[in-house]
């Protein structure tokens, strides 16, 4: 659960971007051009928030399950998951720590980011990495996700992950901000997460995410409790 929340974050910081004025730039340019620039948005984030929609695929049981709610980001390394439906729950972390905190549940998973095993994505989340030194990038143009224009970009580790096999990011042709991450899982599985309202480079209190668990909240360790 907490990897989840991970790869998420990884998602959704790559996916920063210095907002840019409106162009009429046909989705036509050479990959290694679209590669760049959404490269270069991310590099001028120093923060982001949007609003976002996830809608999560069960391969197994063909079940979807949506959900919705705020997020924000400062590098390096911050982010903040405040989910408002279907029901409430707060992923945050400083950098350091990686918290889920369930208030219906009155619990909260602790785990510590070295544990995770997702080494590119935390060098890109925290601005040390390069998408196209860690990933193999191609064009999906057929992919069914975005708006007719939109570039469609597939990234697929150079390193094997146990825990995603595929990465799409939807990128619209004037700003070359990832508007779309579509995230598929070793079992098929899709995480695939919209983002709207997006403000970039905003002050942002490091406060924000700094979180402890409320009296009478039990504390799990994650990396205990789950494989």
């Amino acid at each position: 659960m907490l990897l989840t929340a991970i790869h998420k974050a990884f998602l959704l910081f790559a996916a920063a971007a210095t907002p840019a004025p409106a162009s009429t730039v046909p989705a036509t340019l050479p990959l290694t051009d679209v590669v760049a620039r959404v490269q270069k948005n991310y590099d001028g984030a120093q923060s982001y928030k949007a609003k976002f929609e996830q809608s999560q695929l069960n391969a197994t049981f063909g079940r979807t399950t949506k959900s919705s709610g705020d997020v924000t980001f400062k590098k390096p390394g911050r982010m903040r998951w405040d989910y408002a439906l279907p029901e409430k729950k707060m992923f945050v972390s400083s950098g350091d720590v990686l918290w889920l905190y369930e208030p219906e549940d009155k619990q909260a998973f602790r785990q510590e980011l070295k544990q995770s095993q997702l080494p590119a994505a935390l060098a890109f989340l925290m601005g040390k990495g390069r998408l196209a030194d860690q990933f193999n990038i191609e064009l999906a143009p057929k992919l069914e996700y975005g708006r007719p224009g939109d570039y469609r970009l597939s990234l697929k580790p150079k390193q094997p992950q146990s825990t995603y096999k595929a990465i799409y990011f939807i990128v619209d042709p004037s700003s070359f901000q990832v508007r779309e991450t579509v995230l598929v899982d070793s079992q098929g599985n899709v995480n695939d997460v919209t983002f709207k309202d997006m403000v970039f480079n905003l002050k942002v209190a490091d406060s924000l995410f700094q979180w402890k668990p409320p009296v009478g909240v039990r504390v799990i360790d994650a990396a205990k409790a789950r494989p």
